[in-house]
C-alpha cells in the first residue's frame, strides 16, 4: 500500500490504558480510525448510576460501538460493512471471536506487556518484578484464538531496575505509546511480517491471588522486596500480627544478620526489624485493617506493649 493513502483501522479497548493508546493513534495524520469498540457502560454505586466509557465521555468524532455480544448477527453485519486494514486491540476485556480476527485486511494487532513468549497471561508486569527479572518489555503481536500466542511483529526491551508495579506500568505505557504508530504503519505500509513465537519457551503470568501478599520470612531479603515491589498495587505485602493482617507500605533490607526466619530482631521508632532467609527486613510505615496508614514512630507507640524482640511472626 502506498503511504499517500491513509490506512484505516478499528480500535478495541476499554480502560484508561486503552484510551491513552487511542489518543496517541489519533495524532497520526496517516491513520484514520473508523470506529471504536468498547465495553458497554456500567452501572455503579448504590444508585446504580451509569459509568460512561472514556470514549463516550470524550466526545471524539468517531463511531462508538458497545455490543453486549460480539457474535450478535446485526453487530456482525454492521462491522463487516466497515472495511479496515487493521483492528488494534488494547485491553478490550472480551475474547475476540474468530470471525473478527480474520476480518481486517491485516488481522488484529495487540500490545502485550512482556517479551513474548515469556509471561503470557494476566499479570506479566507483576510476575516479572516478583521473579526478580532485570529486564522486561512490550510485544506487538497478531491476535490468534490462543492466549497471547500470536506471531510477534516487534518487541522492545526495557530495564526494570528498582521500579515497582506502578512505575513499571508507566514506563511500559510510555514505551508502547512511543512505538505503536510506527508499528501500525510498518505493518500496513512497510510489509512488516510477524514471526511465530517459540512456543516451547512460553511461560505463564498467572493472575495474582491475594494470599501471595503474605510475607514468607524464609525467602531471601531480595525475594521479599521483589514481591513487595511487584504486589504494591494489589494485594500489597502483609504479615500476621495478633490475628490481624498488617499491610506493609515501606520496607527495605537493613542488614545481613541471620537468625530464625520470622523472628523479630528489634522494634523501635525507626521501624520493625524481622529476620528473613538471609538477613533482616526493616518495616516502617504500615496499615492495620480499617485504619489509616501510620509511620514507624506511630507504629511503635501504638504496639510496643504487644511486640517484643525474640517473638516470631511466622
Amino acid at each position: 500500500m502506498s503511504k499517500k493513502n491513509k490506512l484505516t483501522i478499528g480500535f478495541a479497548g476499554t480502560p484508561e490504558l486503552a484510551y491513552r493508546h487511542f489518543l496517541k493513534i489519533s495524532e497520526s495524520s496517516d491513520i484514520d480510525i473508523r470506529f471504536v469498540l468498547t465495553q458497554p457502560d456500567k452501572k455503579t454505586g448504590r444508585g446504580q448510576k451509569t459509568s460512561n466509557s472514556l470514549f463516550n465521555s470524550s466526545a471524539q468524532e468517531v463511531e462508538i460501538l458497545q455490543p453486549d455480544n460480539l457474535n450478535d448477527q446485526n453487530f456482525k453485519e454492521n462491522l463487516l460493512a466497515k472495511k479496515i486494514d487493521l483492528l488494534v486491540v488494547v485491553a478490550y476485556g472480551k475474547i475476540i471471536p474468530d470471525w473478527m480476527l480474520s476480518y481486517p485486511k491485516y488481522g488484529c494487532l495487540n500490545v502485550h506487556f512482556s517479551l513474548l513468549p515469556k509471561y503470557r497471561g494476566a499479570a506479566p508486569m507483576q510476575r516479572a518484578i516478583c521473579n526478580g527479572d532485570s529486564i522486561t518489555g512490550i510485544s506487538f503481536m497478531s491476535l490468534v484464538n490462543e492466549l497471547d500466542a500470536g506471531p510477534v511483529y516487534e518487541s522492545y526491551v526495557h530495564e526494570i531496575g528498582s521500579s515497582d508495579i506502578f512505575q513499571l506500568e508507566d514506563e511500559l505505557l510510555a514505551l508502547s505509546l512511543k512505538k505503536i504508530n510506527t508499528v501500525i504503519e510498518k505493518i500496513v505500509f512497510g510489509g512488516l511480517k510477524a514471526k511465530e513465537q517459540n512456543h516451547s519457551e512460553a511461560s505463564m503470568a498467572e493472575k495474582i491471588h491475594k494470599d501471595e501478599g503474605l510475607v514468607d520470612w524464609n525467602l531471601s531479603s531480595k525475594e521479599i522486596i521483589d514481591k513487595f515491589r511487584g504486589l504494591k498495587k494489589w494485594p500489597r505485602s502483609f504479615f500476621k500480627l495478633g490475628g490481624e493482617l498488617v499491610t506493609v507500605h515501606d520496607m527495605c533490607c537493613s542488614s545481613n544478620d541471620t537468625k530464625n526466619a520470622g523472628e523479630i530482631k528489634s522494634f523501635t521508632k525507626d521501624g520493625l526489624e524481622v529476620f528473613c532467609g538471609d538477613g533482616v527486613i526493616k518495616i516502617a510505615s504500615v496499615q492495620f485493617p480499617g485504619k489509616k496508614l501510620i509511620n514507624a514512630g506511630d507504629f511503635f507507640n501504638s504496639k510496643r506493649a504487644i511486640i517484643s524482640p525474640g517473638e516470631n511472626l511466622s
